[in-house]
Parts: C-alpha cells; sequence; structure tokens
C-alpha cells in the first residue's frame, strides 16, 4: 500500500487512541493496536504482509460505530439531568 497512506492511517489511529482511549472498549483498542503493528512492520519493511486499504477502513468504522454509540450514552444522560 502507499507509504503515505499508511502514515497518514497510523497517525490518525494513535490520535484517536490517545484522545478516545477511556471511550473504547479493550477488544476494539487492542485490535487498533494490533493494526498499528502491523502498519508499523511494513513500514519498517519488516514483514511481507500488506494492510489493505479495506482493514484501514474497516477499523476507521469500527471505532465510529464505537463513538457513536459513546455519545448517544452520553446523550441519553445529559436528557435525563436536563429533564
Amino acid at each position: 500500500m502507499n507509504t503515505q497512506l499508511l502514515k497518514n492511517s497510523r497517525k490518525v489511529l494513535e490520535l484517536i487512541l490517545l484522545e478516545k482511549h477511556d471511550d473504547i472498549d479493550s477488544s476494539t483498542r487492542l485490535e487498533v493496536e494490533n493494526l498499528l503493528n502491523q502498519i508499523n512492520a511494513e513500514l519498517e519493511g519488516k514483514v511481507p504482509l500488506r494492510t489493505t486499504k479495506r482493514e484501514i477502513l474497516e477499523m476507521f468504522g469500527t471505532l465510529l460505530g464505537v463513538l457513536h454509540k459513546g455519545a448517544e450514552l452520553v446523550d441519553k444522560i445529559l436528557s435525563v439531568f436536563n429533564s
């Protein structure tokens, strides 16, 4: 895969983990960390495996789903307090 795309994806995934660490469940966090390790290994030329765009997009989709559920929960909690 394009090296610049991998670097950008790695940067975004790392930022999401840093900023939303507490909002992401442990299994999803582990999946993200594994994908980051795979990307790092590929960028360093240590593995013959290729990270696919599909893998990266699926991970972003998973993260968006987790963050969306968290936002919905916060909305519900806030509506209870505002009532």
